[in-house]
């Protein structure tokens, strides 16, 4: 029986749809000159590529933006895929890793016995802080004296008007003419 792995989509633009792996080497991207073009916003124009060394595959990323996956672990280097492999590019796009053969059934029980543990969380969607914020600059003697002088200025002021009415109010000043038009109306002068 002859070897053959494929990818298959499972979540992305075109669910189910099969890519046959049948070249040592294949290139994966949003760009037309790619191997598996996949037109998904999430993929970079050269994301990622997929290699035949010896009986088995390897993916590597090759500097994309949103990253490659291989069980939701995103690539750092490149990884060895067995059949069943989720192979994630980006967010949006999710294939398996299918083989046929005496390799790919050697592969996937190795993989069976070596995974009897539950699958690892889901990556966490990186979230950007904001810059840190300057720490406000320390206020100087400069400007708390300008608010001190406007105080006092204010306050002076008060006073001024408080003499000045008290003058105005003990020397009858609101009987006396221009005033006694607008005060006439509400007190009597006489």
């Amino acid at each position: 029986m002859a070897e053959r792995y494929r990818l298959v989509m499972n979540v992305g633009p075109n669910p189910g749809k099969v890519y046959e792996l049948t070249m040592d080497t294949m290139s994966i991207g949003r760009e037309a000159s790619n191997d598996i073009v996949v037109q998904d916003a999430e993929l970079s124009r050269n994301h990622a590529r997929i290699s035949r060394r010896g009986g088995a595959y390897v993916l590597e990323d090759l500097g994309s933006t949103n990253g490659t996956f291989i069980n939701r672990q995103r690539l750092t280097a490149p990884r060895n895929l067995a059949p069943g492999d989720e192979v994630g590019f980006g967010e949006n796009v999710l294939m398996t890793f299918q083989g046929e053969g005496a390799a790919a059934t050697v592969a996937a029980s190795g993989r069976q016995a070596a995974t009897r543990q539950p699958p690892p969380p889901p990556p966490q969607q990186q979230q950007y802080a904001p810059p840190p914020q300057q720490a406000a600059p320390a206020r100087t003697g400069k400007s708390n004296k300008g608010l001190i002088v406007g105080c006092l200025v204010l306050a002076g002021l008060c006073i001024v008007a408080l003499i000045g009415a008290f003058i105005f109010d003990y020397l009858n000043l609101y009987c006396t003419s221009p005033f006694n038009i607008f005060f006439g109306m509400i007190t009597t002068c006489g």
